[in-house]
């Protein structure tokens, strides 16, 4: 079989909004916001999908999000951690940095695989969600309640990966 992408579905809790992936969106397989008052930072989630070898490591994308806040003014990457989503293992690592135009910024990165049959090639699935500071503890928690709406229905030919020791 031919491998196939998997199918994703968001579903949103009251007070967000899908949003067109288009522009600089227009990689992203899906992409959702929760509107703001003017002048406050729009909290966001958006879900890409790319295919990697079969040697990258999660770690790999882990290690980056480190690599992240380094280069960024005071840069913070958070601890490593796992969890199912949607049926599939993700793991993650925040990141918190200071944006000249936004202020503190909580980015949730996460990262779930899906191994291709045929050639032992991963589907990366990464979806990045990020929140501003004013809100922080209720907006962290509200992302989590997004992110855990997110359904991936593994594509023909592909397996979800279920731990980092898979992810090789």
């Amino acid at each position: 079989t031919f491998p196939g992408r998997p199918a994703l579905r968001l579903d949103l809790p009251e007070g967000w909004e899908a949003v067109p992936a288009v522009g600089d969106l227009a990689g992203a397989a899906l992409v959702a916001m929760r509107p703001e008052p003017a002048g406050e930072f729009r909290a966001n989630l958006m879900v890409t999908l790319d295919e990697v070898a079969s040697e990258h490591t999660v770690r790999y994308d882990l290690d980056g999000v480190e690599r992240l806040a380094a280069e960024r003014p005071q840069g913070t990457a958070g601890q490593v951690h796992a969890h199912n989503v949607g049926g599939v293992t993700f793991f993650g690592r925040d990141l918190s940095y200071v944006d000249e135009q936004a202020g503190t910024l909580l980015v949730r990165n996460l990262f779930g695989f899906l191994r291709r049959d045929v050639d032992g090639g991963l589907v990366r699935i990464t979806v990045t969600g990020t929140i501003g500071s004013a809100r922080h503890r209720e907006d962290y928690a509200e992302l989590g309640s997004v992110i855990s709406g997110l359904r991936v229905t593994p594509g023909p030919g592909t397996t979800p990966l279920l731990d980092e020791t898979e992810s090789r």
